[in-house]
């Protein structure tokens, strides 16, 4: 069994033991395989179920029929979101992305319905309740855990008329049927159920966007500043990808005003070296970014500085409790993520879609390509 890991710990699917039993957070490598056992179960209930179907039939010829459907695992980000279950979570994200901003929940309720709906499509891959119903399940669990409830009419409402995209003036949700709202109760609450199943009735949340903002006034910079904006971007970004599930806040925040002041900087020389030692490095492979998941904590200081000086190579993130591994593995994952949509060989129809939806921010994609490019030209001087 795959160790389990902790907030003072390591990763699912590493080799390290835990010391605590608060949060456990997944490698990449134990996603795909994840996600590659359920649909591999699933594969072989559909062969059992043809199999009994036919002999029921008195079909003796079996036509060369085999046992079980192998599915190897693999550990690619870019798999992650090329599996058909994570495809349907990121539409779901989107989704969920309208209906808050619509209804006016905070940043952090939106956030954590993308969280939930991450958990829930990686243990229950293959379940057939709808995207959307799961979408509106996943938004109602997150308002109760959050503390920013309403009532579920109103999600349902709001669902419902984000779905049907009306064409005129039966766009307002109070206007929308009661008959409508009680046709799609019972499968919210459905969901809502499968949901508690998947997350194993664990409510515990961080507030990755609280910590972010602390970490930004620490240095000095304005909510107006492009390293604010764009570290806020970041962040919000990374919700639509596993990334949250694989690190503790953290590890999120402090990577997002990381790389949000990497791709800010003029020159690439005046980036921190941790991270462009990432991608400059001839080895692609080499072990500080192969985990793809929490790695264990450095040794923190007993009283965190006041400020933070983000141009100098000083490792301040570790006064946090954070590690560099899990700074670079964070950062050369959402830089995967950005750019792939703008890899020619990469950006199939699926993520031009989700482009046009906003996934990821248009903005800073453009600046990530930028940055790479100079990194780049830079490495081969």
């Amino acid at each position: 069994m795959a160790a389990v890991a902790t907030q003072h710990g390591s990763a699912i699917g590493s080799n390290n033991s835990s010391r605590s039993n608060r949060h456990t957070y997944m490698t990449s490598g134990y996603i795909v395989a994840q996600l590659a056992r359920a649909s591999s179960l699933s594969n072989d209930n559909a062969a059992q179920s043809n199999n009994n179907s036919s002999s029921n039939n008195d079909n003796n010829d079996n036509n060369g029929a085999t046992g079980k459907i192998s599915v190897q695992p693999r550990v690619d980000q870019q798999e992650i979101f090329d599996n058909p279950a994570m495809q349907t979570a990121t539409k779901c994200c989107v989704f969920i992305k309208e209906i808050a901003r619509k209804m006016g929940f905070p940043a952090r309720t939106a956030s954590t319905a993308q969280l939930l709906v991450y958990r829930t499509y990686i243990y229950r891959p293959t379940t057939r309740i709808g995207s959307t119903d799961l979408a509106t399940g996943c938004l109602l669990v997150s308002s109760k855990m959050e503390e920013t409830i309403k009532k579920l009419r109103d999600i349902i409402a709001y669902s419902y008329v984000l779905l049907s995209k009306p064409q005129s003036s039966q766009s307002d949700p109070k206007q929308v049927a009661s008959s409508v709202i009680d046709k799609m109760r019972p499968n919210v609450m459905n969901a809502e159920q499968l949901i508690l199943e998947a997350i194993g009735y664990d409510f515990r949340t961080s507030h990755t966007h609280l910590l972010f903002v602390k970490l930004a006034k620490m240095a000095g910079l304005t909510r107006e500043s492009a390293v604010a904006t764009s570290g806020w971007a970041i962040l919000l970004d990374a919700y639509f990808t596993t990334l949250p599930i694989q690190y503790p806040s953290t590890v999120i925040s402090a990577g997002s005003l990381v790389l949000a002041w990497c791709i800010n900087a003029d020159e690439p020389k005046d980036t921190c070296s941790f991270i462009r030692h990432v991608f400059m490095s001839s080895d692609n492979n080499s072990s500080h970014h192969s985990n793809g998941g929490y790695s264990t904590l450095p040794k923190t200081k007993s009283k965190r500085p006041p400020t933070l000086a983000l141009e100098s190579d000083n490792e301040w993130w570790v006064d946090f409790g954070v590690s560099t591994t899990d700074i670079q593995g964070f950062v050369k994952q959402m830089v995967d993520f950005y750019l792939l949509f703008f890899n020619s060989t990469m950006a199939t129809a699926e993520y031009l879609e989700r482009h046009k939806h906003g996934i990821p921010n248009k903005s800073i994609s453009q600046k990530i390509a930028q940055w790479r490019l100079k990194l780049s030209d830079t490495s081969s001087k």
